[in-house]
């Protein structure tokens, strides 16, 4: 399940920008993509295999942008 920016209360887009340091959802592109996605698994279910587990793993990956990666 996505979560949208407009998704949220006036209240959590209010905390959500002030914990982000941004003043707009175009900064973090949130006008376009989640800011979350919520995964619901049955419970004792495997789950699937994380095609993104090791992209993270060491902290190098380059985000692009000046700001810290979030």
């Amino acid at each position: 399940m996505e979560i949208m920016f407009n998704d949220l209360t006036c209240e959590a887009q209010k905390r959500l920008f002030k914990e982000a340091g941004i003043t707009s959802p175009k900064e973090r592109n949130w006008d376009t993509i989640p800011v979350a996605v919520v995964e619901f698994r049955e419970e004792g279910s495997e789950p699937e295999e994380d095609f993104l587990e090791d992209v993270f793993s060491d902290d190098t990956y380059d985000f692009g942008d000046d700001g810290p990666p979030y």
